[in-house]
């Protein structure tokens, strides 16, 4: 009986000893083709590095220059990638996506139907970068796959908004109108605005956070041609989309009539008092700068703050405070004090 457990633990450990060397062997192997790979890569990179950079520059194509193997490709890719980090003129990035096209497109169309989601990925930010629109075709095939992931699929959707696909509308109100607030505004962010009036259009028949994304985009644009819209949003919304709006006119800087919005001031809403309070800044309305030094001592901190702020918009604001504050017996704010908005006041 020990003879055989001898020999059985013998036999096991000669197999994972075996074992343990063909995967010594693989590895060593793996590391030296990589090692060959990765120099083969700096190789094309360093040949082909300036004659890159002059068609970037001025224009052409070089026959030299002409990958076909999957290294020469990625060789091609990391350089493209880098140029695209750098570059700043509209020439020089219209080149570089025409040069991305005629060397990367057909490899990308590949890359999209990989089944390694890492390669789907690495492609679809590559097309991204290098602005590859002749392949929207390729990236909406991609997005209406159902094993899809929902990483792809945002990257998909927001690629499709980059160039300006004319069913995204649809793709988002009817296919994909379960995504949040801040993927939908990382899509629209990207339209312009011929595509992005078709959301205006139908803001009332979208889902809230649609809706809330609307009005986040509108806010980074700040486009004085969606006043009109806006001031209707306020007029006749409620809750977060009503300060959403708000939040919007505020970054716009202009509205057609301030009284009603002077009357927020009085919200019972701390966030509405303080919304209120940076358009009354932003605007400079003098009819809401006494209200303004009364929020000074708002109980929500938030209020008292970015009503400070909102006073130090106006001409001389902060000393017209000050008088304010001593004619009607009350207190200055310690934080203007010990931020020194205001000096020698007593």
């Amino acid at each position: 009986m020990l003879r055989n457990e001898l020999f059985f633990l013998t036999i096991l450990t000669i197999t994972i000893l075996g074992l343990l060397m063909v995967l010594l062997i693989y590895l060593t192997i793996r590391k030296a083709i990589d090692i060959k790979n990765r120099k083969a890569i700096e190789q094309y990179i360093e040949n082909y590095q300036s004659i890159l950079f002059t068609m970037l520059m001025e224009g052409g194509y070089s026959r030299g220059m002409n990958p076909k193997s999957v290294l020469e490709r990625k060789a091609t890719e990391k350089l493209l990638s880098m140029y695209s980090k750098v570059l700043e003129g509209e020439d020089e990035k219209k080149r570089l996506s025409e040069l991305a096209s005629m060397y990367l497109a057909e490899y990308y169309h590949k890359q999209l139907k990989s089944k390694k989601w890492s390669q789907r990925m690495n492609t679809l930010y590559h097309i991204e970068d290098f602005k590859l629109s002749l392949l929207i075709d390729d990236i909406h095939k991609l997005s209406q796959k159902k094993r899809i992931s929902h990483e792809e699929l945002i990257h998909t959707l927001r690629i499709l908004a980059l160039f300006q696909y004319e069913n995204l509308f649809e793709m988002l109100t009817i296919h994909y109108n379960s995504l949040s607030e801040f993927e939908y505004r990382n899509i629209l962010v990207r339209l312009e605005q011929q595509q992005f009036e078709q959301f205006i259009l139908h803001f009332h028949k979208s889902s809230p956070p649609l809706q809330k994304a609307i009005l986040d985009v509108i806010s980074m644009k700040k486009e004085i041609n969606y006043l009109s819209f806006l001031e209707n949003i306020f007029s006749t919304c409620k809750g977060e989309i009503k300060l959403r709006a708000l939040k919007a006119l505020t970054e716009i800087g202009y509205v057609k009539n301030s009284d009603p919005y002077l009357e927020l001031l009085y919200s019972t809403k701390w966030e509405e008092r303080m919304v209120a309070a940076k358009l009354v800044g932003s605007l400079k309305e003098v009819k809401g700068i006494s209200r303004l030094i009364e929020l000074l001592h708002d109980q929500t901190w938030w209020v008292r703050s970015q009503a400070g702020q909102a006073i130090c918009q106006f001409p001389n604001g902060p000393r017209f405070c000050v008088k304010y504050l001593k004619h009607q017996r009350m207190h200055l704010p310690r934080t203007w004090l010990g931020n020194g908005f205001i000096k020698g006041y007593k």
